[in-house]
């Protein structure tokens, strides 16, 4: 006897009625030292932590926040929703990036991340933080970022930027990297109340494609002990240029390089000091300029105050 279909809906409408629902995503995740990865299941609740940031982050809805409640290393993670990662006050919440692999990814275009009170410490990783989303907005917030040094010809970076994202460091420390913070074509950040100690360069705009703009403004910070503590480097008609008010370069073998290969590589400063460098401030080829608004300090650089030209504007 087949059956009539009055009866098919009603059976359908009953198995309906019984598939548990999806589960929910809060505002808000916790993760602890004695936390446990399966507490997915209740959210990640204050009472009931997860022990991983990458599992934590799957309970969170966008724009929501995981916040590190007690002291110990939450792992590795990869970003791909508008997120904060936050450690208590008082807490050390790190990540150990071993060989091979990088702290923190961002890798989702168009979303805003703020990591704020991290460690990250190189173990032989490669990369601290990895942003890799065009349009990406990243704020760094007291954050320590170091170790991630292996020299030539592999190069590590604390932060390696590799598309036109919005960076935003404030009261960060960044030490002994090859690279502090290396960006690309397009992209742009404002780096204030930092600090940046025994990177190989510190602070690297390199843009190699024509018609783009690669922009940094550094404030109130102060970058010491680099082989080169800011970098700016163009080719092929693209632009690169760095801003420094209030901020202190010194002990370096290089305290500004610009260098152009067809493009403009630019670095102005006012109300600065550089001092105990090996050279100075160095341009180097014809679309490199160096520029101080006058009211700058250079003391006590060894070989060279400048090499180049220092183009002197009046401050307004």
């Amino acid at each position: 006897m087949s059956i009539k279909p009055p009866v098919v809906y009603l059976l359908a409408l009953l198995c309906a009625t019984i598939t548990p629902p999806a589960q929910a995503l809060v505002q808000r995740a916790f993760v602890a030292s004695d936390g446990n990865d399966a507490n997915t299941a209740t959210d990640c609740q204050v009472t009931l932590p997860c022990r991983t940031f990458s599992q934590a982050i799957t309970v969170v809805n966008p724009n929501g926040e995981v916040v590190a409640i007690d002291s110990a290393s939450y792992g590795n993670v990869t970003l791909t929703q508008s997120i904060s990662l936050t450690a208590a006050p008082g807490v050390y919440a790190g990540t150990s990036v071993s060989t091979g692999n990088t702290g923190i990814i961002i890798a989702t275009p168009n979303i805003s991340v703020v990591l704020r009170g991290l460690t990250i410490n190189g173990q032989g990783g490669s990369v601290g933080i990895l942003i890799n989303a065009n349009n990406a907005k990243v704020s760094i917030e007291n954050c320590v970022i170091s170790n991630f040094y292996l020299d030539i010809p592999d190069r590590q970076h604390g932060i390696l930027v590799q598309q036109a994202a919005t960076i935003r460091i404030v009261n960060t420390l960044m030490r002994d990297n090859d690279i502090g913070i290396e960006l690309p074509a397009g992209a742009t950040a404002d780096i204030s109340r930092s600090k940046f100690f025994g990177n190989d360069t510190s602070i690297f705009a390199r843009n190699l494609t024509s018609g783009t703009t690669t922009t940094v403004a550094v404030s109130n910070t102060v970058i010491s002990g680099s082989f080169y503590g800011i970098y700016a480097f163009a080719n092929s008609s693209a632009t690169s240029r760095i801003e420094m008010v209030r901020s202190i370069i010194s002990n370096s073998d290089t305290g500004v390089f610009t260098a152009s290969e067809g493009g403009t590589a630019s670095f102005s400063f006012r109300k600065s000091l550089v001092t105990g460098n090996i050279d100075g401030l160095v341009e180097l080829g014809s679309g490199a300029t160096l520029i101080s608004y006058g009211n700058n300090t250079l003391s006590d650089n060894l070989n060279n105050p400048i090499i180049g030209t220092l183009t002197t504007i009046a401050p307004l």
